[in-house]
């Protein structure tokens, strides 16, 4: 047979339920507590890389030195009769 409730017995047993999940809450959280962690900002600087056709590294330059890589880039397209192209990249800086 069915057990009819009241109005009131219900919201005693919603409420019932309620503080139990709460409570369940509550010590769910007391018992995960982490060390945030730190974010390291990570520093990069600018420099001009030689490259081949086949995209390998060929010279490193600093930023302010761009006429040197494009001289480097012409010179090695002369000597070795093949492409070499300047592009600048995004290094992380060392410490």
């Amino acid at each position: 047979m069915v057990n009819i409730m009241s109005s009131k017995e219900r919201i005693l047993q919603l409420a019932e339920e309620t503080a139990a999940g709460e409570k369940a809450k509550a010590e769910k959280k007391n018992k995960t507590t982490r060390k945030k962690a730190t974010s390291t900002i990570k520093r990069h600087k600018a420099v001009w890389k030689v490259f081949n056709d086949s995209h390998k590294e060929v010279a490193c330059f600093p930023y302010s030195e761009k006429d040197e890589a494009y001289a480097r880039a012409d010179d090695l397209t002369k000597k070795k009769n093949n492409n070499h192209f300047v592009n600048e990249i995004k290094v992380l800086m060392e410490d």
